[in-house]
């Protein structure tokens, strides 16, 4: 299941038991050396030195607590405050980057300050940047919150924080405090991070409230997709797939000194693979008189979901039913021979649940409390509480995408005849156990995913504009990098542009794996 998704910046969620991972801290201490003169009173300076040691430590933990990271705007953000939001921004960043993390020498148990983002930051200070950014966005919400006379009691918010805190210290084997500590900083407490904690769910709902009154109208939504109709249509069309032959040891074409490895493997020049290539052509050419009866159908496929050598040709405005090719990717010596059936928009209608999710056999327990009580949105709310191990506020799924499920889970929840309070229990690969409660239908797939792209535009041009203007300064590293780059001199392309911005590594990973498509 997928939460409805909100890709513009907002404050960082709480982190959960569920997205936080033990982290190896190094804990790095100063030692402090003496040479003392041994006389007559040796062992009465001992003791004043020893007693001065000790009596250092509350003394530096109040220097460390009193301590200005970053100032942010006039405002300054001190240390339990900063470690709480470098941490929970690394910790989202993880969990959703995980898959592409391993690339770029980056794990869970990896100092980010030993593995570079990129040319010029490490992770610890690409972290500490996406820090400040959010300290930025917060301090910009607050003060908006404030002037618009917002309120909210966010005491169920810190009581749940809470409550989750306490599981993962004990699946963690810690005390409540170690687990603040790892998770939050060396300064975390549960007093420290209760305002904190409260703070970032009052301008979280803040920012929904925003984000609510910002939506685009209906005929607004249906301008931008007649605008854009190619990025949310899907397509109907056939495939085959037809790799070439290449040679596995020297032909004739081989480039001079080629050989066959050690282990078995070898490398075709590419005046062999011109020739495989031109061997299988004709029978792609003679596979594309059948590919609408014979090639495997694909069904209901976007432009981004589509393989990226044949996505242009499908959604080409002039593409005609019936219509076929066959497209080379020399790189990997293969043919596409592609035949098209139709490209439509997709009507079908989303839905809105509410969902127990367990991590045993437990459906029928679940059903038989449900049963033996009021059946109300409220008394299932309060079994998501007893029994869900899922993070979901009130376990909610908004605009649930038909494609997202299969099986019998898919068949109930998109049935004809569902209506809103039906509940039912599904057990799903020998693992989980879904128990869902149906709120009601929604808008359709088509219309849902062209309101997440205006707004996730609309509220990142609306989180640019708050923060416009203001100024960080502090020791990070990141700050020292920026002040230097922006005292050197522009670089140039041979054109005269300025020199393109570095994807992120997430990004540039994301792009490699759709493109290998």
């Amino acid at each position: 299941m997928s939460d409805k998704e909100n890709n513009a910046q907002k404050p960082e969620k709480v982190l959960t038991k569920y997205e936080i991972k033990k982290q190896k801290r190094a804990e790095e201490k100063k030692k402090e050396e003496k040479t003392l003169l041994i006389w007559k009173t040796v062992g009465i300076l001992l003791l004043a030195v020893f007693i001065g040691f000790v009596l250092s430590f509350p003394v530096r933990n109040i220097i460390a607590l009193n301590q200005t990271v970053v100032t942010v705007d006039g405002e300054k953000i001190g240390r339990v405050e900063f470690d709480f939001m470098y941490n929970t921004v690394k910790s989202n960043y993880y969990a959703n980057y995980a898959s592409y993390l391993q690339y770029y020498g980056l794990t869970d148990t990896s100092d980010p300050a030993t593995v570079m983002y990129d040319d010029k930051l490490t992770f610890k200070d690409y972290f500490e940047q996406l820090a400040v950014d959010q300290i930025k966005q917060n301090i910009a919400l607050e003060r908006e919150a404030k002037a618009a006379g917002f309120t909210y009691d966010a005491t169920k918010d810190w009581n749940d924080f809470l409550d989750i805190a306490k599981e993962g210290a004990k699946q963690s084997e810690l005390t409540l405090g170690k687990y603040f500590k790892n998770s939050y900083g060396e300064y975390a407490t549960q007093s420290r991070l209760k305002g904190l904690v409260e703070k970032t769910a009052e301008l979280a709902q803040y920012y929904q409230s925003v984000y609510d009154s910002k939506l685009p109208t209906d005929a607004e939504i249906e301008k931008y997709y007649s605008e854009n109709s190619a990025d949310y249509d899907s397509v109907d069309y056939f495939l085959t797939t037809m790799s070439a032959e290449l040679p596995t040891e020297p032909t004739e074409l081989a480039d001079e000194g080629a050989t066959v490895g050690e282990d078995g493997s070898y490398t075709p020049s590419e005046a062999e693979k011109e020739a495989a290539m031109d061997a299988k052509r004709p029978e792609a050419e003679d596979a594309q008189k059948n590919v609408m009866t014979e090639g495997t159908p694909h069904t209901d496929e976007l432009q981004s979901q589509a393989n990226y050598y044949i996505r242009s040709w499908l959604f080409d405005d002039a593409r005609q039913e019936g219509d076929t090719t066959v497209i080379e990717n020399a790189a990997s010596s293969t043919f596409y021979v592609v035949g098209f059936s139709k490209r439509y928009r997709n009507e079908d209608i989303t839905a809105n649940i509410r969902a127990i999710v367990t991590q045993e056999n437990n459906g029928k327990e679940i059903m038989a409390d449900w049963n033996a009580g009021d059946k109300t949105e409220d008394r299932f709310l309060e079994l998501i509480d007893k029994y869900s191990v899922h993070d979901a506020e009130g376990g909610l799924f908004e605009n649930q995408d038909p494609k997202t499920y299969d099986g019998e889970v898919k068949e109930w929840l998109f049935s004809a005849d569902r209506k809103a309070g039906d509940v039912e229990s599904f057990f799903v690969d020998d693992m989980y156990t879904y128990v869902i409660y149906y709120l009601n239908p929604s808008d359709p797939v088509w219309k849902i995913s062209v309101t997440d792209d205006i707004m996730s535009t609309t509220m990142s041009e609306y989180s640019k504009t708050i923060v416009e203007g203001m100024e960080v300064t502090g020791n990070l590293n990141y700050l020292k990098i920026e002040a230097e780059e922006a005292a050197a001199p522009e670089e140039t392309t041979e054109g005269g542009d300025t020199e393109a911005s570095e994807e992120t590594p997430a990004e540039d990973a994301a792009e490699e794996q759709a493109d290998s498509q």
